[in-house]
């Protein structure tokens, strides 16, 4: 019905159906999944030519590949790459992740490489592809987590003098009055935290 001719929406508006829809669900847990043989995997490329087919209107003969391309979209095995090499990285920062010793430090590369029908794991097949970004594991800044929790946090102070004086009855010289004392104020605080940020950023880079 949402792809009939007339009585459908936009190819647009049904790709967007299909990414939020479809393709949610064959991203969620495909770096788990990728480790499977192509013969299980290629069953999910189906879906997507399926789906493409009902978006664009195209007909049963038409190429994958040509899909793919009208669609703007990648085939399913480089967006699994994408979101294999994107967790990876976001692992990297996070060296307190249970998973990520089993990434980071395979021990079973050897076993691979004697066995080559063997499907590889994750930490041995997303290698490759992070020479190719220029990943360097020593360079990832590592994410710790702030021992004070968020709720206990002191609450920003606002101001609402702006806010709170019409613009009709405020004169241009008492808001311009206004708007140089708060810019006053956020620029003792900036130049207050400048030093300590630079001091941060010094110890970094002799990291």
């Amino acid at each position: 019905m949402l792809s009939h001719t007339p009585l459908g929406v936009q190819i647009i508006k049904l790709l967007h159906l299909y990414k939020s829809l479809i393709r949610s669900k064959l991203d969620y847990g495909c770096i788990v999944y990728g480790s499977a043989r192509d013969s299980y995997i290629q069953m999910l490329d189906r879906i997507q030519n399926y789906a493409f087919r009902l978006c664009l209107g195209a007909d049963r003969t038409s190429p994958s590949s040509s899909l793919c391309v009208l669609a703007n979209e990648p085939p399913l095995y480089i967006r699994r790459r994408k979101l294999s090499i994107q967790y990876c990285l976001k692992l990297s920062s996070s060296p307190q992740n249970p998973t990520h010793n089993t990434v980071f430090n395979c021990k079973f590369k050897d076993l691979f490489e004697r066995k080559p029908n063997q499907v590889p794991r994750l930490s041995i097949r997303v290698q490759p592809d992070l020479r190719a970004v220029g990943f360097v594991k020593k360079n990832a800044l590592i994410y710790s987590i702030p021992a004070t929790p968020p709720w206990l946090l002191k609450r920003p102070h606002i101001k609402y003098n702006i806010h709170y004086s019409s613009k009709d009855n405020t004169s241009p010289e008492k808001s311009t009055e206004i708007s140089s004392v708060s810019f006053v104020t956020i620029t003792k605080i900036f130049l207050n935290c400048t030093p300590m940020a630079l001091r941060w950023g010094t110890k970094w880079q002799q990291r």
